[in-house]
């Protein structure tokens, strides 16, 4: 039956024309008066946006590495023909809307700990809104790290109208599982790089002492 009801707020959602324009243009230059007008936009309509936003920033990346991306490989791999091209835009897409739905419960869990009382839809609308600036700046080197500054900033503002949360209160329950997130790949990264077999008992010793 969800399937079933998602399938229906697809077909019935965004037209690029009338709606996905000026929601893009809006999030620009108006951010907060743009996500007070999208509050009744389906889950449906929040996953068609952001599908659309994956578009657009994955045909840029794509032209723009398959004409520098041997100069910059550190930041994007090249992309050298129209098959790769293609594969790497369906990869994205597909990666990216999981991502949205496993993001969007992680965001949900803790918005609602500090005291948000929206939906899962509403954690879905502000999230996906807040992509709008990977098709932006999302796409150009060095500039494209700030993008995701730039969507954390969008993503509280989407908390707080949204839940009804203070802006502490909101900055607290986007940044924190980012930064717990960043925490643990840190750990993560220290522990894969300590060779087991080169420490003593005596090293963990006078480390935890």
């Amino acid at each position: 039956m969800y399937l079933l009801n998602l399938s229906e707020s697809l077909c019935m959602s965004l037209s690029i024309e009338e709606e996905f324009f000026p929601i893009f243009r809006g999030m620009i230059t108006e951010p907060q008066k743009t996500i007070r007008k999208s509050r009744s936009a389906s889950l449906g309509d929040a996953i068609t946006y952001f599908v659309i936003v994956l578009v657009i920033y994955g045909v840029l990346t794509a032209v723009f590495t398959g004409i520098l991306g041997q100069v910059i490989p550190f930041f994007f791999p090249a992309v050298e023909d129209l098959f790769s091209a293609a594969f790497f835009l369906v990869g994205l897409v597909i990666s990216g809307v999981i991502g949205l739905f496993l993001l969007g419960a992680i965001l949900h869990i803790f918005i609602k700990i500090a005291g948000g009382s929206g939906g899962y839809t509403e954690t879905m609308r502000a999230f996906a809104l807040a992509g709008t600036p990977l098709a932006v700046i999302g796409w150009i080197p060095v500039l494209g790290l700030l993008s995701w500054l730039w969507t954390l900033v969008l993503v509280v503002l989407g908390a707080r109208e949204y839940h009804k949360l203070s802006v502490i209160r909101a900055v607290i329950a986007i940044f924190l599982p980012f930064i717990l997130l960043a925490l643990l790949g840190i750990a993560a990264a220290l522990l894969f790089m300590i060779d087991p077999g080169q420490v003593t008992i005596s090293e963990i010793v006078s480390f935890t002492g």
